[in-house]
């Protein structure tokens, strides 16, 4: 009983704890609705549907709305929600590829100390970068240059995934189901989740695979080269973000555009599908030059990722179950072999066969969970059904799927190539239900989008009145993502209040949390307000502190109950004063 019940909790967790609570009794008191009285509210959503209509048939316009609505509707969330700071491990090191593009660099000089600096998922050998590929990075960037602050880049890229999702289910779907559909992924992930309310880059992958997707009826049906830089645009995305996973999507588009080429009813149909493929193939190029000087900059070998690089370097766990494990150097600090030991859990349980299948089911569970959930799970069901004989669709959500279960992890950012795919199917099946005549059909089709809403009010009232309970919310889950204070934030915030620059050593213990990393710095590490390093023993630490004597240096020691307690002591110029403060 105790192992069902953690399992049970290990669940609801993992789809989003009191979130997924809301949704159950909602969607409970929805279906009960829809059939006790399936003509509620029919005048009020007559009227809407028509004022939908209006602007769903201006389709620029209906585009322009939906990305009206996804910024409208995150800014006036900002009481509740606020700006972001990076957390975990990934976060901190698209942030720092972020800031280097920002700065005009692939890529930043290895510091002669930069084992000091050893950090998660960042390289300092060759060259100091993170080790994702740059797609992750661009929205950060824009933000930087443009904004000077990285979320708004962020932010931009769920605006600009809303706006795209309209347009593609346009080529798919009615106009009215593509507005419709745009406005849902504003209310579902565009507020509070981690793909707006974190650094992961969801969105981006997420546009650059709907680009492909709503450029592909197009050119099946009036071949352009405008539509063939779009679709090529969309695979240059997926190439420098997710390359395995975008190809998972781009294949299956790819020989479904051959097939077409092969066998034109027309001659003039082959014609307009070469001039279209020219434009891809060059968008295709420059993505795959962009990874070539890329890996150059990082690594100093063409044909060497970054990512490779750091898995060989700290990790064991390939990015593939099919893979050897990876012989690595296993650097750093213990806590950073602990931690990759814990990542290595799922590649280890890979060897039995219950366990492979139990991963196979969470990863399908989990990808439904987060696009879909219970408030959709009619209309995709519906879809599904109406998409039976639609070869393309379920053709590639199988073959997607199934590469998927592949890949050794399992988060939403791995499967956004999948999303455009999983809307079409979605908003077919709220067009299959508002078709039959049934007055149920067409009830819940009306009563699945107000649960949304009605459920986006409901966590934003939460997490106003009481944040703390979203503040272990899994990014497996579509909410809800709010932030909290953060102790390394707070520490910054804290030095910048005093004079000069400053040195924060961190003494590295049995202590340490392995999922949050105190030591991250700036891609000029020299120039940084505050530089972060690890203690590396009296001598090594000497030279450190020589090298930044111009700096207020302190000390940093976790204590046992990790971020509930811990010691700073201040030094000045290798001076130690004997007052400490705690905190």
């Amino acid at each position: 009983m105790p192992d069902l019940l953690q399992i049970l909790a290990d669940a609801l967790y993992a789809t989003g704890g009191l979130f997924t609570v809301m949704e159950i009794a909602l969607v409970g008191i929805a279906a009960a609705m829809v059939l006790l009285r399936p003509h509620l509210g029919a005048r009020l959503f007559e009227a809407i549907e028509i004022r939908g209509a209006r602007i769903a048939h201006r389709r620029w316009v209906a585009v322009l709305v939906v990305g009206a609505a996804a910024i409208a509707m995150r800014a006036l969330a900002l009481a509740w929600v606020g700006i972001p700071d990076p957390l975990v491990h990934d976060e901190h090191s698209i942030w720092l590829q972020g800031q280097t593009f920002a700065a005009g660099r692939m890529a930043n000089p290895t510091h002669p100390l930069w084992e000091h600096f050893e950090t998660f998922y960042v390289n300092h050998v060759p060259a100091y970068a993170s080790m994702y590929f740059p797609g992750r990075g661009a929205p950060l960037a824009l933000g930087f240059a443009m904004f000077g602050d990285p979320w708004i880049g962020v932010w931009l890229s769920m605006v600009l995934l809303c706006m795209a999702t309209t347009w593609m289910l346009q080529g798919w779907v009615s106009p009215g189901l593509a507005l419709l559909g745009g406005l849902i992924v504003a209310v579902r992930l565009g507020v509070l989740s981690f793909w707006v309310n974190s650094y992961y880059g969801g969105a981006i992958i997420a546009f650059g695979a709907t680009l492909v997707v709503g450029a592909l009826p197009r050119l099946l049906r009036e071949p352009r080269w405008t539509q063939g830089l779009v679709m090529g645009l969309g695979a240059a995305i997926l190439m420098v973000s997710r390359p395995y996973e975008g190809a998972l999507l781009c294949a299956p588009v790819g020989l479904l555009l051959a097939w077409r080429f092969a066998r034109p009813r027309l001659p003039a149909t082959r014609k307009a599908l070469a001039h279209a493929f020219v434009p891809a193939i060059a968008c295709i190029a420059a993505g795959a030059a962009l990874l070539v000087s890329y890996n150059l900059a990082t690594t100093q070998n063409a044909l060497k990722t970054p990512y490779g690089l750091n898995r060989a370097t700290y990790a064991s766990a390939p990015a593939f179950v099919v893979a050897d494990a990876v012989p690595s150097a296993q650097r750093g600090p213990q806590h950073f072999r602990d931690y990759f030991a814990e990542e290595a859990e799922p590649y280890e349980r890979t060897t039995s066969a219950l366990q492979v299948a139990r991963g196979i089911v969470g990863k399908v569970g989990y990808t439904w969970n987060f696009y879909v959930g219970l408030t959709f799970l009619a209309a995709f069901l519906a879809g599904l059904w109406s998409s039976r004989r639609d070869g393309f669709l379920l053709g590639t959500s199988g073959f997607f799927m199934a590469g998927y279960a592949l890949v050794t992890w399992n988060f939403p950012q791995y499967t956004a190539p999948l999303m455009p795919i999983l809307m079409v199917i979605m908003m077919r099946g709220f067009q299959w239900l508002a078709s039959t005549g049934n007055p149920l059909g067409l009830g819940a089709a009306r009563m699945m989008p107000t649960v949304a809403v009605v459920l986006l009010m409901a966590s934003l009232g939460v997490a106003g009145a009481a944040p703390q309970v979203f503040s272990g919310s899994s990014p497996q889950a579509p909410c809800c993502k709010v932030d909290q204070p953060n102790l390394r934030q707070q520490i910054n915030a804290r030095l910048a209040s005093i004079p000069g620059r400053d040195l924060v050593l961190v003494l590295n213990s049995p202590h340490n949390p392995l999922t949050f990393e105190l030591v991250n710095n700036d891609p000029d590490i020299d120039q940084a307000p505050v530089v972060w390093a690890h203690r590396l023993g009296d001598a090594r630490d000497e030279r450190l502190l020589q090298y930044f004597s111009d700096r207020v240096v302190w000390t940093f020691e976790w204590a046992p109950d990790a971020q509930a307690g811990f010691h700073i002591a201040l030094v000045r110029q290798q001076e130690r004063h004997g007052q400490a403060a705690q905190k």
